[in-house]
């Protein structure tokens, strides 16, 4: 008879009901303001799935035995938007209590609600956005609430100025956005090519240098920030990506030198993927980023 391995549960076995986790986790499977290809509100479902086969321990042997994660299930959906969007807030509020709290879309219009209710518990913080597109646009097929608006509609909370945003692999625009851009120099954007050319640790010490002052960091991270071949599953790709190794390598090191306090993993599509090879890689930068936070934690 065998015997199943003890991480077979969902976060490896990590989970806890403590307030005092060191992770507070929240998906929000929602995928109604995708412009393209649906499929994003099975991903929270999927990535638990999948982290009961894997260890809860990182790539470079860190074991995570004194990790805990406190899940709070899922957002159920609401057709009414306006009420699903202020239940997403209120409830990403208890994840935030946390140390860390990391929240799994979705389509990236949830990054609305979610930097709604970072805004709201703190003062001023940073953003730092990881995609192949900006999200800057007021509106998107008669919606201000896209998937392509994400930013812009972070831009207008009081928290947050333009000059305490920054974007890594970005290889693809709107009009609207780059004139956005131009009317706010203080914007930093990274784009997937030059990141290719100056390497990853002189843009993550840029990246450093420009919201390293800050006392608290919001990372939203869309799946599609890598290229196609690392993440096929989702709904927007762009050619021209990230790799997998770069995106942990910029993962590692933004998080030794930033205040990151909370993050969000956006638009994987199971029903798009292929082996489950997008989801998989979501999960891999989740477990990396629990070591990335013991090593600052264990200083």
């Amino acid at each position: 008879m065998s015997v199943a391995p003890a991480h077979r549960s969902d976060w490896s076995g990590m989970t806890s009901e403590s307030d005092t986790a060191s992770v507070g986790i929240l998906g929000i499977p929602f995928d109604g303001a995708v412009s393209f290809r649906p499929g994003a509100a099975l991903a929270p479902a999927r990535i638990r799935h999948l982290s009961h086969h894997v260890a809860p321990i990182t790539e470079e042997g860190v074991i995570l035995q004194d990790w805990s994660v406190r899940d709070y299930g899922d957002v159920a959906r609401d057709l009414d938007w306006v009420r699903y969007f202020q239940t997403v807030e209120d409830r990403a509020r208890a994840a935030l209590r946390h140390p860390f709290a990391l929240f799994l879309g979705g389509d990236h219009s949830v990054g609305i609600p979610l930097m709604r209710a970072f805004d709201s518990v703190g003062g001023a913080f940073g953003v730092l956005h990881i995609d192949a597109h900006v999200d800057l646009a007021d509106s998107y097929e008669g919606h201000r609430w896209s998937h392509a608006c994400t930013e812009r509609r972070a831009l207008e909370l009081p928290g947050l100025q333009p000059e305490h945003v920054c974007f890594c692999g970005i290889r693809s625009w709107l009009r609207e956005e780059l004139d956005f851009i131009a009317a706010h120099p203080g914007i930093r954007v990274h784009s997937a090519r030059s990141m290719q050319r100056r390497g990853i640790e002189a843009v993550a010490q840029d990246v450093i240098a420009q919201l390293g002052h800050l006392e608290r960091i919001y990372l939203t991270l869309d799946i599609d920030c890598l290229d196609p071949a690392y993440a096929p599953g989702t709904g927007t790709p762009e050619a021209g990506g990230l790799s997998t190794r770069q995106l942990l390598d910029l993962l590692e090191a933004v998080f030794a030198g930033l205040p990151i306090r909370a993050m969000d993993i956006v638009e994987v599509s199971p029903p798009l993927d292929p082996s489950d090879i997008t989801s998989i890689a979501a999960l891999k930068v989740i477990y990396e980023v629990f070591g990335f936070l013991e090593a600052v934690h264990s200083r």
